[in-house]
């Protein structure tokens, strides 16, 4: 909620402590809402306080705030709280095994969930990827599939001003949302088209193909990552954002605790995380090779994987 309703970046912009009138003033937001979320903030240690004003300590911006710094975690909660929303459809899925109930929290939770996802392509992949990068400077022609409202685009689109960035989603109202922030930016080399991945037509189009948290949900697979091979230029590159599962033996380590703990949540959307070894058989299977893995943190990975020029798969 503090992230949802501007609290936790007012209070990260003032400079001294701010009461909750003020707050309640410059957000526009009731005065008794926000008072509780002061109090339950100050009784966790989110914030400080000093006689009527509340802060938000300096340590906790990078985490809470600064969405382009590694550090950044504030997606997370954010992530799960809104999925706590839609809870009720574990309710048929532990029943049933499935659920048909709508969960309406989804698109804005996986925004936040995401976020971070962008800054560790930027900040810890692309430092180990120079080709990547190299492509994106000079002006590379890139692929979102799974785009959703175009973030990962957008953010791109703004760093690498001579590449250019279509996205494609099956959701309209999502494309919608995008194509409206794309506007409002008034980006020129970014743009965003509803479309299934498996039924795209393109061949040989692009440099790069991007999916960002979105191979674990897709049905098929299989077509959809030939749909990419057709797609790229011989040689091109797919970029895989993905939390992958260890094995049973590994399930306990720290850095793999949160990806099985989520597993129930991907089930529920009707998805699975993959092994490494699984989605490398399923990458050379659909004509892909030269594939680097790169772990950063949390079970999440980035998987980098060639277009192999002698593959004439699809």
């Amino acid at each position: 909620m503090g992230r949802r309703y501007g609290i936790i970046h007012r209070l990260a912009q003032s400079a001294e402590p701010i009461s909750v009138t003020r707050l309640s003033r410059k957000l526009r937001l009731s005065r008794d809402a926000l008072s509780l979320w002061c109090d339950a903030a100050f009784a966790t240690g989110i914030v400080k306080k000093r006689g009527r004003g509340y802060a938000l300590p300096r340590r906790l911006i990078p985490l809470l705030v600064e969405e382009e710094n590694v550090r950044f975690i504030g997606g997370l909660p954010s992530y799960l709280a809104l999925r706590s929303v839609d809870f009720e459809a574990f309710d048929q899925f532990f029943k049933r095994g499935n659920s048909s109930l709508p969960q309406i929290h989804l698109g804005e939770a996986s925004r936040e969930g995401t976020i971070w996802d962008h800054t560790a392509f930027l900040k810890l992949v692309l430092p180990r990827e120079k080709g990547i990068e190299r492509l994106l400077r000079g002006g590379a022609r890139v692929l979102d599939l799974g785009a959703g409202t175009g973030d990962w685009s957008i953010r791109l689109a703004r760093e690498f001003p001579l590449s250019s960035f279509d996205g494609i989603d099956p959701d309209s109202t999502a494309i919608a949302k995008g194509t409206m922030q794309i506007e409002e930016l008034g980006l020129s080399n970014v743009k965003m088209r509803v479309q299934d991945a498996e039924s795209m037509e393109y061949s040989g189009d692009f440099d790069i193909a991007h999916l960002g948290e979105v191979l674990y949900l897709i049905r098929p697979r299989d077509e959809v990552l030939r749909a990419c091979y057709r797609a790229l230029r011989e040689g091109g590159l797919l970029v895989i954002c993905e939390g992958l599962a260890s094995g049973k033996k590994d399930m306990r380590r720290i850095e793999n605790q949160l990806v099985h703990a989520m597993q129930l949540d991907f089930a529920l959307q009707g998805g699975r995380f993959y092994t490494k070894s699984e989605l490398a058989r399923l990458l050379s299977k659909t004509g892909f090779g030269s594939v680097h893995f790169h772990d950063v943190g949390g079970g999440l990975w980035f998987v980098i994987a060639r277009k192999l020029r002698d593959h004439h798969k699809g």
